[in-house]
């Protein structure tokens, strides 16, 4: 793929994934208890939906980076971009039902709703489609624009029940249509007019999906012009290359980063820690294998309809000395062990999947707690850090089910590894689950085992009781 072309793509992907307004400015974190007006079931299938769809993008992304100078093709390589596409066509239906569904409300209300209801009812509509432009405009277009990995997705595979002209016709083919251009912005114009009278509403769905279509990089680019994106684009390829093969590759492998902290998804800045020296010097020399760590980040959407205060949990698996120490190190693969000589020592569930990641990437927060087990024996310590790392690999669980560990959640890891606590979990139709909040919670119990040897809240360190304080931001955010 040209030089121009990939930088054009990490360009974008650079100005609308990255920093953003101050907290005071991102609708992203307005933390609030309104009621939802549309049916709870409703919101909540809709909710997980876009969960997916931005995890399989953020898959697909990464794929792309692993494969694209690969020649020739592993059967491995070939495998997981047939799952990759597998995983699109799974959730295309579902986004064109979404897509569809509440068109018809622009140009005609509905007594069954009420306007208000109407409104957030096309901004689903809306922000649907702006996730498939999305998905296309920061992942697929790179398959796209890449000779042999466009053949690759083009190609019929009976044992994947895929077709011909796969992504030509399911993808590519979406994302030039007329049709949908006309219609999206129709639905943009619909919310611009009927949202000002909703400007300082604090309800929390109405919030997400406000949300969801701001900071969708196609809808800044806007819709107007009918070659809206390739016009943009193009009218800066005489700077672009301009660019030494150093810059460029400076350039790169910053915004690969930016991507990959991100995961792609909607973040409005970076977290108040993020950067900081210092309290990166403070967590690593506080930090013991084992220790349970909370963070909260009102920057990012999937923050914005965590249950209670804390919004992720991972846990601190130690460094190569300590794993060696603890008798664990000659068991790990060598893609882990390289991992973990590379820094990666922070275990935890995200959307694309269980992985290691830097305590670096780890403090892009606002809020920090460490949790401490000051009873648990050094045996009992290397079985749940074993049982931790082999964790590794899981998909993330959508479902948010406990009972099923084939694929976990941020706080499932901690439930399903730390066998001797008795954790505090939650029901949800019907489905038993554990939230971070249920997890933060154990450091507050009068006989607790937990000790919180660091507590950072809004980008300060807290000096006072942390047992106190923690229990004060529980309390607070109880629903």
């Amino acid at each position: 793929m040209k030089k121009t072309s990939l930088f054009l793509f990490l360009f974008i992907t650079f100005i609308f994934s990255g920093c953003g307004g101050s907290s005071e400015d991102s609708t992203a974190t307005q933390k609030v208890k309104a009621v939802n007006t549309l049916d709870k079931n409703m919101t909540e299938a809709y909710q997980m939906y876009v969960e997916q769809a931005l995890s399989n993008r953020v898959r697909a992304f990464k794929l792309y980076e692993d494969v694209q100078n690969i020649d020739p093709l592993s059967a491995t390589n070939l495998r997981e971009i047939k799952f990759m596409l597998q995983r699109y066509l799974q959730n295309k239906d579902l986004t064109t039902t979404h897509v569809n569904e509440y068109q018809y409300l622009v140009s005609q209300s509905d007594e069954a709703y009420s306007e208000k209801e109407r409104l957030e009812l096309v901004m689903m509509s809306l922000s649907a489609m702006l996730i498939r432009y999305d998905d296309y405009l920061l992942a697929y277009s790179k398959y796209d624009e890449h000779e042999k990995l466009n053949d690759v997705l083009n190609a019929a595979d009976s044992e994947y029940g895929i077709g011909e002209d796969t992504l030509d016709d399911d993808i590519l083919s979406l994302y030039e249509d007329d049709t949908d251009r006309e219609n999206i912005n129709k639905m943009i114009t619909f919310y611009r007019g009927k949202s000002v009278a909703y400007k300082d509403d604090t309800n929390s769905y109405f919030i997400y999906l406000k949300t969801l279509i701001e900071d969708s990089p196609s809808y800044k680019l806007g819709f107007e012009d009918e070659f809206f994106l390739f016009g943009w684009l193009y009218s800066v390829s005489d700077w672009i290359s301009d660019l030494t093969d150093d810059a460029f590759s400076s350039f790169f492998n910053t915004v690969s980063e930016n991507i990959g902290n991100t995961a792609g998804l909607v973040e409005t800045r970076v977290g108040k820690l993020y950067a900081d020296e210092e309290v990166r010097l403070d967590v690593t020399s506080t930090l013991q294998s084992g220790d349970i760590l909370l963070e909260k980040t009102p920057f990012r959407l999937t923050d914005s309809l965590i249950p209670g205060y804390w919004g992720h949990v991972a846990v601190y698996i130690g460094t190569k000395s300590d794993l060696i120490e603890m008798g664990i190190w000659d068991d790990l693969n060598a893609s882990v062990q390289a991992d973990i000589e590379a820094g990666k020592v922070i275990d935890e569930a995200l959307r694309d999947g269980v992985q290691l990641n830097t305590i670096e990437h780890f403090l892009n927060v606002d809020d920090l707690a460490i949790m401490h087990d000051d009873y648990e024996t050094h045996e009992d310590k290397i079985t749940r850090i074993r049982r931790v790392i082999k964790q590794l690999g899981k998909e993330y669980d959508f479902e948010y089910d406990i009972e099923d560990n084939s694929k976990i959640i941020c706080s499932e890891l901690v439930y399903i590894t730390s066998v001797n606590i008795e954790w505090d979990t939650s029901s949800t139709v019907g489905i038993n689950t554990i939230s971070p909040d249920n997890v933060a919670i154990k450091s507050t119990d009068s006989e607790t085992v937990f000790s919180i040897p660091i507590l950072y809240h809004d980008g300060v360190k807290i000096q006072t009781e942390h047992k106190e304080y923690m229990s004060l931001l529980l309390e607070e955010y109880e629903e």
